[in-house]
């Protein structure tokens, strides 16, 4: 991970304002006749947000002065681990991120004691906390769907332990 972390006395990016996009894992090649042919190509996908801060004028002293910082974001060059909503149930998950060179983090307005500032961010990869119990999610029955974490742990796990 990261050495550089998001500073904890400014708000996270607003969450409305998240749009996360993935890579595509595959090639698609359109042969002269039939259907589209689909390749894989990799399975290390990473992921770009569009975000948005909305910040006091002090919070937004403190944003600039770590983006700036050679001992924090050095620039924007440096990595860092920040939590962002990752679009599920589970909340704020922690990830690796960077911001890109065509989404560098800009001041877009400033209004009496209210400054916005927005950029793009990309993930090295998606850390997602669900990720071991995918197939559990899947395929919990009816009425599991928000509970998924007890389906596993009082259904599944005790099962999966007398294996």
């Amino acid at each position: 991970m990261a050495t550089v972390n998001y500073p904890t006395n400014i708000p996270l990016p607003q969450r409305a304002s998240q749009n996360m996009t993935m890579d595509t894992p595959f090639k698609a090649v359109q042969p002269a006749v039939g259907i589209p042919i689909f390749i894989e190509q990799t399975s290390d996908l990473k992921a770009t947000w569009s975000l948005t801060w909305i910040f006091t004028l002090q919070q937004a002293q403190i944003f600039k002065s770590w983006l700036r910082s050679p001992n924090y974001c050095n620039n924007g060059n440096a990595w860092f681990n920040m939590p962002i909503d990752i679009g599920d149930m589970q909340g704020v998950q922690v990830q690796e991120i960077h911001f890109t060179s065509d989404g560098f983090p800009v001041q877009t307005s400033k209004d009496g004691i209210t400054v916005t500032w927005t950029a793009k961010i990309i993930t090295r990869g998606l850390n997602d906390v669900t990720e071991d119990f995918d197939d559990w999610i899947v395929e919990a029955p009816t009425g599991w769907g928000d509970y998924w974490l007890d389906y596993v742990a009082s259904k599944e796990l005790p099962e999966d332990q007398s294996q």
